[in-house]
């Protein structure tokens, strides 16, 4: 029995062309790297994907049709020469169709006339299909299908051979002159500006801003592009670049300065969003600083939302609490808001508490200092009460004794014992004298009365 040879699904880093892959051939590069989708579509609170990928069964694989593709055009909508159209689950149909330039995300499945199984199907790949559409990425039946769609919607198309695969096809796999069958959702489109938008513009029209405006929209759609892919430095490059290019217009009327003002404002609450992802508080809180004379000091609940995540990374929790607790008036039933607020009382709370611990031990090693310093002066005055004590039977011993000096060692006492010795010496009417040959030598004799 043959070998099963199992091998994983993995995305390219580029989309492949078919036109190149069926004309002159195409060279693809596999990207074993995950996909960051984690960034709302409009820069929102929440971070998370909607869509989540399920499990395919067997099901839903299978072709809705395996009848001959002429009695299912009796059944659907011509939408073009060679397009025809069955609506499955009807659309959005406020949000439009998917435009030229968007990127749109969907799931797929491909058949051929008479047969049950996909030659083709992302859902196989376990994960949505995305493309830019206008690029020539995928097949031009595919894309016109897809461009005549709205978010949400379902749809069932035969697509001619002409915008397939062609006369030839692909033998064996793909036959000649084959119409397919595409059974398409359409989970939602983004769009996605125009890089080069700005650079367009000639030198002497950059001050004008009924030029430069829609402009800076397409350079600001493409900034979210890139967020929302996870390439938040090339999203905060295009933000800035139409930042830039708005503030160097002149306004002709306040038609003009009200739509600046509304795209500016935009423009910085979205870079907040990404230098907080990059982990720059202080770029958050400037462009913060932008936001707050843009709006005479009335930012928006999404942007105190991204001020307070900026100020609890730059460890100012006092003012950040302050700023959530203004965001959750504008949106009181926001659980994120609320959870940064409880988050920032936990750190607080620990902060004091370790405060607490901090200071308690610096107090007991002072206590501990003081009580040491305590007990050594009174050993201090015990030794010295001791000395003198001993001292003094000394001091009347010699005063009793025949003797008329005798001599003691310098080395023997401490400066304070030293001195301790010679006011006793002269109480006594005794003479402590130093040598004048060795200073450690010392002398007590007894005056000579006349």
């Amino acid at each position: 029995m043959d070998d099963i040879v199992k091998s994983d699904t993995h995305l390219l880093k580029k989309p492949l062309s078919f036109a190149e892959l069926i004309g002159n051939g195409a060279q693809f590069e596999v990207d074993t790297s995950d996909i960051n989708n984690d960034f709302h579509e409009d820069l929102a609170f929440d971070d998370n994907d909607d869509v989540e990928n399920s499990e395919v069964d067997n099901e839903t694989l299978e072709s809705p049709w395996t009848k001959s593709f002429d009695e299912l055009r009796q059944l659907m909508t011509p939408i073009s020469e060679h397009i025809f159209k069955r609506i499955t689950r009807e659309g959005i149909k406020e949000q439009g169709m998917v435009p030229e330039k968007a990127r749109v995300a969907l799931r797929y499945s491909a058949y051929w006339e008479g047969e049950g199984a996909p030659f083709d199907s992302s859902m196989l790949r376990g994960t949505k299909f995305e493309f830019e559409t206008g690029c020539n990425i995928v097949l031009e039946g595919l894309e016109a299908a897809v461009r005549s769609m709205h978010p949400y919607e379902q749809a069932e198309f035969i697509i001619s051979y002409k915008l397939l695969f062609h006369e030839l096809g692909c033998p064996p796999r793909i036959k000649p002159r084959a119409d397919g069958l595409f059974k398409i959702e359409v989970i939602s489109f983004t769009l996605i500006g125009d890089q080069q938008s700005l650079e367009s513009i000639a030198p002497e029209d950059r001050c004008k801003f009924s030029i430069v405006y829609p402009k800076a929209r397409d350079m600001h759609l493409h900034g979210k592009d890139c967020v929302k892919r996870g390439s938040y430095h090339s999203g905060i490059t295009a933000f800035e670049n139409a930042i830039s290019s708005l503030n160097y217009c002149r306004l002709a009327d306040e038609k003009d300065e009200q739509q600046q003002r509304e795209l500016l404002i935009t423009l910085n609450t979205n870079l907040m969003v990404c230098y907080n992802k990059l982990n720059k508080p202080q770029r958050a809180c400037i462009a913060m600083k932008a936001l707050r004379h843009l709006t005479q000091n009335h930012p928006s609940c999404k942007a105190l939302f991204q001020e307070g995540r900026a100020l609890v990374a730059l460890g100012e929790y006092k003012r950040a609490r302050l700023v959530f607790v203004q965001a959750q008036t504008k949106q009181p039933n926001n659980k994120e808001i609320s959870d940064e607020i409880i988050k920032v009382d936990e750190r607080v709370s620990k902060y004091k508490q370790s405060e607490r611990e901090m200071w308690s031990r610096a107090l007991s090693v002072q206590q501990q200092e003081e009580t040491k310093e305590s007990n050594l002066d009174v050993g201090n005055t015990l030794r010295e009460q001791q000395f003198k004590r001993d001292f003094q039977s000394l001091l009347e011993e010699f005063e009793k004794s025949s003797l008329q000096s005798i001599p003691l060692s310098r080395k023997m006492y401490t400066d304070e014992e030293f001195d301790v010795l010679r006011l006793l010496a002269v109480q006594r009417h005794l003479k402590l004298s130093l040598s004048p040959l060795d200073v450690d030598q010392l002398t007590l004799a007894k005056l000579q009365i006349k």
